[in-house]
């Protein structure tokens, strides 16, 4: 090519694609994300010591350890859920990763957590997994901000659906909280969710018992909550006490004719 075609042509196309290429900006992760996502690998790595280490180190740092349980430990979960995802762990792997959570939860609670607050007429709630849900984090974690609350608070685990109707047809529960996994998103389970409502609904000893979902589904979908028949569902744990509350005031001033406990 002759130089002065060189000059006149493909340096001003050059200098102009230059000019023209996007710049990459580096958006800095969140520090709480980021200490959630160090969690969730750390948590299906072969040695847990780390794992545990870095709990310790954000206790230090939370204001609460009910803060340390919704704010590290839910988002914990989701990412060991994105792990899932990318291929990056199994299900099993994941499956640990949330008992380990709970192990921690445990274990903090029987040591720091103050004795609960005491009502003159506390509620009764079911706190448990959709029948078949082998990961019970929210349950575990429900149950404790409850307890915390001053809640008198149930926690079974039913393994059916007959197994639930019989347990809220003998005995009087004002609510149920009914959760799915917290790390995956179950969406293929909605219908049987929905199904498994219904019946405790029809069983039920309460007319107006209320029915709070919980799960990541609920958390991501909009509309999952209506899906299922739920009354309301948490897209935070720390709302779980908030959206019982309110669903009973909803349910206590329009009860639901319902008598097939008689």
């Amino acid at each position: 090519m002759h130089p002065e075609s060189i000059v006149s042509t493909v340096i001003p196309h050059l200098l102009v694609k230059h000019s023209a290429a996007p710049k990459r900006v580096r958006i800095a992760k969140d520090p709480a994300e980021a200490r959630a996502d160090e969690l969730a690998r750390l948590l299906i790595a072969p040695n847990l010591a780390d794992a545990f280490d870095l709990i310790d180190s954000s206790l230090t740092r939370a204001s609460s350890p009910t803060a340390l349980f919704t704010g590290l430990f839910e988002p914990t979960a989701r990412k060991l859920g994105d792990l899932w995802s990318e291929d990056a762990c199994s299900e099993f792997e994941v499956t640990i990763g949330l008992c380990q959570l709970q192990t921690a939860m445990r274990r903090i609670s029987f040591d720091l957590l103050s004795a609960p607050l005491t009502r003159s007429q506390p509620r009764t709630v079911l706190v448990i997994s959709q029948p078949g849900e082998p990961h019970s984090f929210f349950p575990a974690l429900h149950s404790e901000l409850l307890r915390q609350a001053g809640w008198n608070t149930v926690s079974e685990f039913p393994d059916t659906d007959k197994a639930l109707s019989d347990l809220v047809a003998n005995g009087w529960f004002d609510a149920v909280n009914l959760s799915l996994s917290p790390a995956l998103r179950r969406e293929h389970w909605l219908p049987r969710v929905a199904e498994t409502i219904r019946k405790v609904r029809r069983a039920s000893r309460n007319p107006a018992l209320a029915v709070v979902a919980s799960g990541r589904v609920f958390a991501e979908r909009a509309d999952a909550c209506t899906m299922v028949g739920a009354d309301a569902a948490t897209v935070s744990s720390v709302q779980i006490e908030r959206c019982l509350m309110r669903s009973l005031l909803n349910r206590t001033a329009r009860p639901a004719a319902n008598f097939a406990w008689i």
